[in-house]
């Protein structure tokens, strides 16, 4: 069982990558690279860091505890609902890096 208030941010990190990478993953064999609908989260290639070097970097210089981590979670489901009506915002790995970003801050 995953206990959020006495589990290591560093592990919160992990699960979450996780988790977003599959997300990601799944929804781009689903839909493939959206090229005519792109939003401000897409970038030119998929980036080269993974998410979950990507997160622990952005929790080195921004104080990240497990609650904003959940709420970053959260975000990225609000953000993606809203692919009904644009399915360029599903998360993929073109996006889902600026998309965590953007839920952080």
């Amino acid at each position: 069982m995953f206990d959020i208030s006495h589990t290591p941010v560093s592990v919160t990190i992990a699960h979450m990558a996780e988790l977003i990478d599959s997300v990601a993953e799944a929804n781009h064999q689903v839909l493939g690279p959206i090229i005519n609908d792109v939003t401000q989260f897409h970038s030119r290639a998929i980036p080269t860091i993974s998410v979950h070097d990507y997160l622990e970097r952005v929790a080195k210089f921004v104080c990240l505890e497990n609650d904003s981590l959940l709420a970053v979670l959260v975000y990225i489901d609000r953000i993606t609902r809203a692919q009904i009506h644009r399915p360029a915002l599903a998360p993929s790995p073109f996006n889902i890096h600026r998309m965590a970003l953007a839920a952080i801050v």
